[in-house]
């Protein structure tokens, strides 16, 4: 976690990040098909457009929120992004979250795009059904993240 708050801080501080955000009321569906087309999706970012699909689904045994997205490189230059998305319950009370970062050092390419399917928030069984709203948002620079 720590380390998650570092990276927060580092992206927060370059000059050229910017931030999208998504945020909402939801009720996500249970679905045993891993290409399920019922799941919530939406659009969100700047230059990096983030694109939903979350579901409830079956992971080894556990009922998981995917809570991944389809992240592309609209812009002309190389872009370094970080994604985090909570689900909350009626009382505001947070049920889980998860978030993921871009890859490598040479940052997503123009017009390239990746999914971050491992963000994944395993759950006690049922308990997706108590989730009411979310926040998601994503940070995006043409600078490399800073490393330590």
């Amino acid at each position: 976690m720590t380390r998650l708050c570092v990276l927060a801080f580092f992206i927060l501080t370059t000059a050229s990040a910017r931030a999208a955000t998504l945020e909402g009321e939801i009720t996500l569906k249970y679905d045993e098909s891993t290409f399920s087309k019922s799941g919530f999706a939406k659009q969100f970012g700047d230059v990096v457009k983030a694109t939903t699909n979350w579901r409830v689904g079956d992971f080894f045994g556990k009922e998981t929120i995917f809570a991944g997205i389809i992240a592309k490189n609209t812009g002309s230059r190389p872009m370094f992004f970080q994604y985090y998305v909570a689900f909350f319950d009626k009382d505001k009370k947070l049920v889980g979250a998860t978030g993921q970062s871009s890859f490598g050092d040479e940052g997503l390419k123009p017009g390239e795009e990746t999914n971050l399917g491992s963000c994944l928030v395993h759950l006690p069984k049922g308990r997706y059904k108590d989730i009411a709203s979310f926040q998601a948002i994503i940070y995006e620079t043409d600078q490399p993240l800073r490393k330590k």
